[in-house]
């Protein structure tokens, strides 16, 4: 896989594992029984409280038998509705952000940005949830949690079979997300672990805004 398909199943996937935290609630969702059940109970708490995110992240990407592909880190910012930030540091210097309209891809080296509608653009993925409509809730079917190690998992489904991923996993601490785990069509994980968590700081929108620098290509939607 090349540098540049890379970074575009990387968009896909940020964008799916970011919605969780970006959208606003989850109770469509839920099982009938979902405020006895205890992983669901954590999920809703968290989706209910959090506002806003910001963090460091380590991110691995490894195939179906856990052989790593790409290691990567940065910080990431998240704020409701439809807003996040993903800075990646190493291995390349990429910035994939939301303003709530638009998600944009800048690849600093390759002197390139992307820029796709949030749905649109996306298709059949769990950025739809960015929308704000509620009856998108409707396309993940909740499939229980378990404990390994003081970590709470939280496992959500598409229920559309077109979807580009499998399923996405929530690891929850005593207080925080602190673990995601995504796993696409193809056996592939993104595997993507938070420290440094500060919950409901305010941020302004600002920081939602990509300011391109002179000379950089700009393909897509609203590149002009």
């Amino acid at each position: 896989m090349g540098r540049t398909s890379i970074a575009n199943t990387f968009l896909i996937r940020l964008v799916a594992t970011a919605m969780l935290v970006a959208a606003g609630g989850l109770s469509a969702a839920a099982p009938a029984q979902g405020n006895d059940d205890p992983g669901m109970r954590r999920l809703q708490e968290f989706l209910q409280s959090v506002e806003s995110l910001q963090a460091h992240f380590e991110q691995r990407v490894v195939d179906q038998n856990q052989q790593l592909i790409e290691q990567a880190s940065g910080t990431v910012v998240l704020k409701r509705p439809g807003r996040f930030r993903w800075d990646y540091a190493e291995p390349y210097e990429r910035v994939v952000l939301a303003d709530g309209e638009r998600v944009w891809m800048y690849e600093v080296d390759l002197e390139q940005v992307t820029v796709r509608p949030m749905v649109a653009g996306l298709g059949e993925t769990p950025a739809a949830l960015l929308s704000g409509d509620p009856d998108v809730l409707d396309r993940f079917d909740y499939q229980g949690y378990s404990v390994v190690d003081d970590i709470t998992w939280v496992q959500l489904a598409p229920v559309s079979p077109a979807a580009d991923f499998e399923y996405i996993r929530l690891g929850f601490d005593r207080q925080n997300l602190v673990r995601l785990e995504l796993r696409d069509r193809l056996g592939q994980s993104t595997q993507i672990s938070f420290d440094g968590i500060v919950i409901n700081q305010l941020i302004d929108d600002a920081v939602f805004q990509l300011q391109v620098p002179d000379g950089v290509d700009v393909i897509g939607a609203g590149g002009g």
